[in-house]
């Protein structure tokens, strides 16, 4: 199932990717928004995984005016309000790092750097040297705290797709000549586009087996497998679970592969930035100078 967060003659809505339609939950069952309000994905992942059941049930059968052709229809982030959004640092073999870390190390983005499929990705005016950095995405969707290693996907709702898009001018490599991440490189608005939607997690029979490719203006810059992460996805949630209790809306970048030509691309306003991710979906942005 593809649950989705878009908008629709001026209203932001929930829907489910079907066939080339979207299916608009609140339309098909009326009686959710005692549950729910329309977009708010937060909400729906809180109903737990049963009434992801009762979703797939509604699809099957919803009426004809809960039907809305894709193209007619803007597909927004499917989480706009994330609890949490942690992204794993360094995670899969670079060749820029003399030696990899013993352990999982994490950063964090804000929510005001979520932006959507097909939305500009914005060049802030502070900071310059501005690259992609294509990640496949958990969405938690049963809490926990300390998770088993072999317990920890039950807690997934399904996978997204984020670009962990980041300001080179801004990491501490440059900023005081040590290696390590720095949020306020990561996290400037629009930095975090994400979607087209999330993909259950029975839709994904493993999340480390997905090709991974990053195009710019058509041409393919990086080609890999989530196979090759270093900490896999059940040892990160494992290992985060220890800190806080993991709430339903995180979501967890399990970092990106280095690009093939070793060294990434600065991009430049009317670039076009395209990352596919197997049985995730395509996401694509524009980039444009900032708006302010």
């Amino acid at each position: 199932m593809k649950l989705c967060r878009f908008e629709h003659e001026g209203a932001v809505r929930s829907g489910v990717v079907v066939d080339g339609d979207i299916i608009d939950l609140h339309r098909a069952a009326p009686g959710l928004a005692e549950k729910f309000q329309p977009g708010d994905t937060r909400a729906l992942l809180n109903l737990g995984e049963s009434f992801l059941g009762e979703c797939r049930g509604l699809i099957a059968g919803a009426p004809a005016e809960a039907r809305i052709p894709l193209e007619e229809a803007t597909l927004l982030a499917p989480i706009a309000n994330p609890s949490r959004i942690i992204c794993s640092w360094v995670n899969y073999l670079n060749p820029a790092m003399a030696k990899l870390p013993d352990q999982p190390i994490f950063f964090s983005k804000y929510e005001s750097a979520i932006t959507g499929p097909g939305a500009p990705i914005r060049l802030p005016k502070i900071a310059s040297d501005i690259v992609v950095e294509p990640e496949m995405t958990a969405v938690i969707g049963t809490a926990g705290r300390h998770i088993a290693e072999a317990d920890a996907l039950s807690h997934v709702a399904g996978y997204t797709i984020v670009n962990d898009v980041t300001a080179f001018s801004h990491r501490l490599q440059i900023m005081v000549g040590a290696q390590g991440p720095y949020g306020m490189a990561k996290t400037f608005d629009t930095f975090a586009p994400s979607g087209p939607w999330i993909t259950t997690r029975d839709e994904i029979a493993d999340p480390h087996a997905l090709e991974v490719r990053q195009f710019l203006n058509g041409e393919l810059r990086t080609s890999a497998n989530t196979s090759e992460a270093v900490f896999k996805l059940p040892r990160l949630i494992a290992y985060l679970s220890g800190f806080f209790e993991l709430q339903p809306g995180d979501l967890i970048l399990t970092g990106s592969p280095p690009p093939n030509a070793g060294k990434p691309d600065f991009l430049s306003h009317g670039d076009v930035v395209r990352i596919e991710i197997q049985g995730l979906g395509v996401l694509e942005n524009p980039v444009a100078p900032d708006k302010l």
